[in-house]
């Protein structure tokens, strides 16, 4: 009888729901960096799209996107991933591109032992930068009720 859990070989994919595949996967193409796989495109038996998979040139896991509205709806203002940037010159260079986007965001919030950027998708998903420059550990941490809840 084995004791311990078998070994994980890492993270394959991540899946996000959407209420709009064309316009949340143009978001991770677009605003993100990421490149829609198109012959990884998911259909139906009948050829209706419902999911589409992406990849980013620094992340090995992949991004999919599927089409259920209903949960998107729920996970609205969630922020179910943080991306990693090294500094936070870094993520200063995101919120200028958000800005030039027109991504609504947050500006740079000092976190527990980091920074991090919250922007947001266009399901109401909350997307957070965090860097892995660190600060020394504070309970100081920036407070804002709409981005950090």
């Amino acid at each position: 009888m084995p004791t311990e859990a078998p070994l994980l070989a890492g993270l394959d994919h991540i899946k996000l729901a959407s209420s709009n595949i064309v316009t949340t996967s143009a978001f991770y193409v677009d605003i993100l960096g990421f490149t829609r796989i198109p012959e990884f495109d998911h259909r139906t038996p009948s050829g209706d799209l419902f999911a589409v998979i992406c990849k980013h040139p620094s992340i090995p896991t992949m991004l999919e996107i599927r089409l259920n509205a209903e949960q998107a709806t729920r996970h609205q203002t969630w922020d179910p991933v943080t991306w990693s940037v090294e500094t936070r010159a870094d993520l200063e260079k995101w919120a200028t591109w958000l800005a030039l986007k027109d991504v609504k965001c947050s500006k740079v919030l000092t976190a527990l032992r980091s920074w991090v950027l919250v922007a947001e998708d266009p399901d109401g998903r909350f997307v957070r930068f965090m860097t892995k420059e660190t600060h020394e550990w504070t309970t100081e941490t920036s407070k804002d009720a709409y981005w950090l809840r």
